[in-house]
């Protein structure tokens, strides 16, 4: 996988959320509060949105596209969600990483757990939505799905709703003022924690 052993995964962090949880909303909010966080904008296979930009929110390309970075290995993971492809670019994480940022991945369960395999260091963080009633509710006020996708990403969520005990940090966004203070906490303690052992590790190794 191209770059993937350039990677320092201790500046990576994973937002992972069922659909309508609230996810892309406080990516957004953390990266306009903070300049040395940046998120990853993944490729997908997925139709443009009328309220999405092409480089901003995703990388739109066809599916023969896709399939092409695959072969060549272009991504540190990919996932098949609800028909379409998403794809993570290790090149552009490396590339982010290199010139000082904090990278922010919005991803699903399965790419969560895929990272983590391969890169334990990374933190994980999983956005709770504070009910199944409130999930529901959010996906028919967002006006992007009907009620045949709505009912299809509800029975799914149910499902991953089960796998926010792998991930090493959890925040129900039942507040969106109190969820960003969480997230904040968290990445800051994981920035905290790293640049003691820093510290130590300096320390120690002037030792003679």
């Amino acid at each position: 996988m191209n770059n993937i052993k350039s990677i320092n995964s201790l500046n990576i962090f994973i937002i992972s959320a069922p659909s309508g949880a609230g996810k892309t909303t406080l990516v957004k909010r953390l990266c306009d509060d903070w300049s040395f966080i940046k998120p990853s904008i993944s490729y997908t296979t997925r139709k443009k949105r009328a309220t999405e930009e092409d480089g901003v929110d995703y990388h739109f390309i066809t599916e023969k596209e896709f399939n092409k970075k695959v072969e060549k290995k272009e991504f540190i993971e990919y996932q098949n969600v609800y028909e379409n492809y998403y794809g993570t670019s290790s090149n552009l994480i490396s590339k982010d990483i290199d010139s000082g940022f904090d990278v922010l991945l919005e991803i699903d369960y399965k790419g969560m757990l895929d990272i983590k395999k391969k890169f334990p260091n990374t933190t994980s963080i999983y956005i709770l939505p504070p009910n199944e009633e409130a999930l529901k509710e959010r996906l028919k006020n967002r006006g992007e799905d009907d009620i045949e996708e709505i009912n299809a990403r509800m029975k799914s969520s149910k499902n991953e709703l089960k796998f926010h005990k792998q991930a090493d940090y959890v925040v129900t966004n039942d507040d969106f003022n109190k969820a960003v203070k969480q997230l904040k906490l968290i990445i800051l303690k994981r920035k905290l924690d790293l640049l003691s052992f820093e510290k130590w590790l300096s320390s120690i190794s002037s030792i003679k």
